[in-house]
């Protein structure tokens, strides 16, 4: 007989256990843990579920021999919204997670040897343009200032629910000149400020961080550049991993119940309700809500049964391979954050975005957070994270990656030693490869893509799939491919539209 595990009322401060309205979240990603802590503090009674046996989801931690790193996410953008959360749960972000501003934000390095520094110094900044562009620093200027304005009308924009189709006529609100530029198209943009190619990359490519081109994003996405300037980029003591920790424990002293090792295989529905999560080892777990962390396309297919609507016209993100590197030296010319931009950026995107093959020569991204935190690495020695652009599947022509992947690790670290990691292979202690594959078999990603569905016009805002399900109207969406999109800030907006979506319909009490 099935047995029933009951949701957990204990330590929950607010009201009367009996007249609690239990909620589900399936899935302790960032997004999960987020909407789990934000529900709790407002009044329901909370059980969080994940197939894994700790925290994070891609924001995983791989030990090994004394060597520490991360799997997903490398970097804390927009720590406002961090700040925010955790204010939002009357508590303080800095009583959980020591957050290291890191500054030079990082190095790019381009294939004609020339590298530019990236800071939030104003002077350094503009001094590090003027060497690639003589005469551009009153234009660099005028970029940082349209840029900033893009952000502050544009996330204005992002926070908004998407759940009535007038949604998108809000986008008027950002006026008829940041309006356009939005819309408009990023390289076109970009180039009324640069001449100087590189420079243009430079503020470019950060649309990578959501799995685009940015030869094929809109003007919008100009604000990823300036978020990095203005606001800094952070890496919390002891890896990326400890946002998840942190969550958890907020979660707990809410109470907060979590399950770890709990797959659950199947939603039940009934009419117009989810009803209950089955766990693969027959466990049922019955609720009035569930908030689905695991990825939308995946919770679809696999959850519930059914494929999302027009899946097969969606667009995927890229995806990436991964490297993690512990070597018995250092190298002191990286910085804690480096880009290696490929050779031909534009082809290499094209390859990647619409023709899903790997380029010869992809950008990659190379992290040493012992530059921040020395204790991710024995002394004298270096933690690596490589991040190689790759391509998510294509359906009808899949990439091989028990072939490619070998290939692509032998070809990096080539391309590292060139860069000047000199003798590197020669000093690897332990390594670990992942590939787009990983991202199906671990994550439940369906085309093996590293960011969710693609964040073009015609994927975003009240395009983009929605927080709540059409027809099991208690059954809602957290994470990377619903409204606003992937990247952790992202993210924790997502929760914060998803959870006052429900304490709107859904009231705690009843």
């Amino acid at each position: 007989m099935t047995q029933v595990l009951a949701v957990s009322r204990r330590n929950q401060p607010h009201s009367r256990a009996s007249t609690r309205v239990r909620v589900l979240v399936v899935g302790a990603g960032i997004g999960g843990l987020a909407a789990a802590i934000r529900l709790a503090h407002a009044g329901y009674a909370v059980t969080l579920v994940e197939r894994h046996a700790e925290p994070g989801g891609r924001a995983g931690v791989w030990k090994s021999k004394g060597f520490t790193f991360d799997t997903g996410p490398s970097m804390v953008m927009m720590r406002e919204y961090w700040d925010e959360l955790f204010t939002a749960v009357d508590r303080r972000l800095d009583d959980y997670i020591t957050l290291i501003r890191c500054d030079p934000c990082y190095r790019l390095h381009f294939a004609d040897g020339s590298r530019l520094e990236i800071t939030s110094d104003l002077p350094q900044l503009i001094a590090n343009f003027e060497r690639i562009e003589p005469g551009c620093g009153p234009r660099a200027l005028e970029w940082l200032a349209h840029t900033g304005e893009l952000y502050r009308r544009g996330i204005g924009f992002i926070r908004r629910g998407m759940d009535r189709p007038w949604a998108v006529l809000q986008l008027g609100q950002m006026g008829l000149r940041y309006g356009r530029a939005a819309l408009g198209d990023l390289q076109a943009m970009t180039r009324r400020f640069f001449r100087d190619e590189r420079l243009r990359q430079a503020v470019t490519f950060q649309t990578l961080y959501l799995g685009l081109s940015p030869y094929a994003s809109p003007g919008i996405y100009g604000l990823l550049a300036h978020t990095e300037i203005a606001g800094g980029i952070y890496y919390p003591i002891g890896g990326m991993h400890q946002l998840a920790t942190a969550l958890e424990a907020v979660g707990k002293e809410l109470g907060v119940q979590y399950h770890y090792d709990a797959d659950v295989t199947r939603l039940a529905t009934e009419a117009h309700r989810v009803t209950a999560a089955r766990l693969a080892d027959g466990r049922e777990i019955k609720a009035d809500i569930v908030v689905a962390n695991a990825d939308l396309p995946y919770t679809y297919t696999h959850l519930l049964g059914e494929p999302y609507p027009r899946i097969d016209r969606k667009k995927f993100s890229c995806s990436v391979v991964l490297l993690c590197l512990g070597v018995n030296r250092t190298f002191p010319d990286l910085l804690h954050h480096n880009l290696v931009v490929s050779s031909d950026l534009l082809e290499s995107c094209r390859l990647l975005c619409d023709e899903h093959r790997m380029p010869a020569d992809p950008s990659f991204y190379v992290v040493a957070t012992t530059r921040t935190d020395p204790a991710q690495a024995p002394p004298g020695c270096e933690s690596l994270f490589v991040l190689v652009l790759a391509p998510s599947q294509d359906p009808d022509h899949p990439v091989d990656w028990s072939v490619e992947a070998p290939k692509v690790e032998q070809r990096t670290l080539e391309r590292l030693e060139a860069l000047g990691c000199r003798d590197l292979r020669q000093h690897i202690v332990t390594r670990k490869l992942m590939t787009p594959a990983d991202f199906t078999g671990k994550f439940g990603n369906l085309r093996g893509e590293a960011f969710g569905l693609s964040h073009g016009l015609t994927q975003i805002g009240y395009f983009r799939p929605r927080n709540r399900h059409a027809q099991y109207r208690n059954l809602y969406f957290v994470g990377q491919s619903t409204h606003p999109g992937c990247g952790l800030p992202m993210v924790l907006i997502s929760a914060e539209l998803v959870t006052g979506r429900i304490c709107r319909e859904i009231p705690r009490g009843r």
